[in-house]
């Protein structure tokens, strides 16, 4: 028997959740869809801070995608913040710079890996391999 839309055996799959971390409105509307299309359940934020307050209030998911430049509280800040207090899991790091020396204290931070700008299904596809072990 072939499956179809409505059979209820594909609806069994583990929905994903993801939080969304840029500065830029553009960037996050395009990332929440394309991880939304992939069926990951989304959460945006604009900056660090914004994230760090967002696992204090009690949330929590599967994955962060964070932006490397972002004002307020950036990156490396956040990312070890979160880190320090228990996060476990996996933060991917996107970023436009080309600069491996600020990519390595990006990773050094504690992302679990870092993909150049844009995101895209590939790259959320490899995200979707490393959840689903």
């Amino acid at each position: 028997m072939s499956k179809t839309v409505g059979d209820s055996s594909m609806n069994n799959a583990k929905k994903f959740t993801a939080l969304v971390v840029d500065n830029t409105a553009i960037i996050r509307k395009i990332e929440e869809m394309l991880l939304n299309n992939k069926g990951f359940k989304t959460k945006v934020v604009e900056n660090g801070q914004e994230a760090v307050n967002t696992f204090i209030e009690g949330n929590s998911f599967d994955v962060i995608i964070m932006d490397m430049e972002m004002p307020i509280m950036d990156e490396i800040r956040a990312t070890k913040e979160l880190r320090a207090m228990g996060v476990k899991c996996l933060i991917f790091g996107v970023t436009s710079s080309e600069s491996k020396s600020d990519i390595q204290a990006f990773v050094e931070a504690g992302l679990d890996e870092y993909f150049p700008k844009p995101l895209d299904f590939v790259k959320i596809d490899n995200i979707l391999k490393r959840l689903e072990n």
